[in-house]
């Protein structure tokens, strides 16, 4: 697991978790003096598992007031999962810039497809906030 993970999970306050289950990652929710705890499906690839746990961290980041409408209205799971499918573009495109990758050049619809992700245009736009820093 990165650095940069481990500083994400300690800043959510989560502790990750992983056993055999169907779905590949959930949080369940915990008193605010514990972790809240992060399942993740084991026997997941290093990049699935990295994928979902970024994509439950965005969770983590803003789902705390809306938690408890989460399965009982559509709008709000809709909204809950496009944040949390932004955070995780967001860390694996600032993990693509931090490891030298070329901004500039990079194959937006490669990286999209290989994130797992039809948001082609989040892709765009993340990788669009670094070609300005260079």
């Amino acid at each position: 697991m990165s650095y940069r993970i481990k500083q994400l999970l300690n800043k959510y306050h989560l502790m990750p978790i992983y056993q055999e289950m169907k779905s590949k990652g959930y949080i369940v929710r915990t008193p605010t003096t514990y972790p809240d705890f992060l399942f993740v499906k084991d026997g997941l690839s290093d990049e699935e598992t990295e994928k979902v746990i970024l994509h439950e961290i965005g969770h983590a980041e803003k789902d705390d007031e809306t938690q408890h409408d989460y399965l009982r209205n559509r709008i709000t799971r809709l909204t809950c999962e496009s944040s949390a499918k932004s955070f995780e573009i967001r860390e694996q495109i600032k993990k693509y810039v931090d490891l030298g990758n070329d901004v500039c050049n990079a194959n937006w619809l490669s990286i999209a497809n290989y994130l797992g992700t039809q948001s082609y245009f989040l892709v765009q736009e993340e990788l669009s906030k670094y070609k300005f820093k260079e």
